[in-house]
């Protein structure tokens, strides 16, 4: 049996609103152990911050002062597909994109999981083991 992307995608990712600010973004990220944390504006999805934005963010915090709020900084317009689409396409996708994290939504818009470079490792060990 081919395995799906519900069977290695990170299930139910934490979220947080744009309007926040990237030392609340960290704590969650800390927290859940996670490297990717999808935005939200007013419950709508609407990009994407990883660690390596956070990072970037506390130097320009200790070099100028003043933290950023995540809708500022997040990558804007991820890359979302159903959660009934082939891995092989998803991981094709985020080849050919040079993308290292993908929003998975269920047929009623949902966000229901993430797909992160991660996750594609540990799908490859599956796949080897198996």
């Amino acid at each position: 049996m081919a395995l799906q992307i519900t069977d290695i995608m990170t299930p139910c990712p934490n979220t947080i609103e744009s309007h926040k600010c990237v030392g609340d973004a960290k704590q969650i990220m800390e927290i859940g152990g996670i490297r990717h944390l999808p935005v939200v504006e007013e419950g709508d999805l609407i990009g994407v911050l990883s660690e390596r934005e956070v990072q970037l963010a506390e130097i320009v915090e200790k070099a100028m002062g003043g933290m950023p709020r995540v809708g500022e900084i997040c990558k804007r317009d991820p890359h979302i597909v159903f959660d009934d689409t082939p891995l092989s396409e998803i991981a094709a996708q985020m080849a050919e994109r040079k993308i290292d994290c993908t929003l998975i939504a269920d047929k009623n818009a949902g966000l229901v999981g993430i797909f992160t470079t991660v996750d594609a490792c540990r799908s490859i060990q599956i796949l080897l083991e198996g």
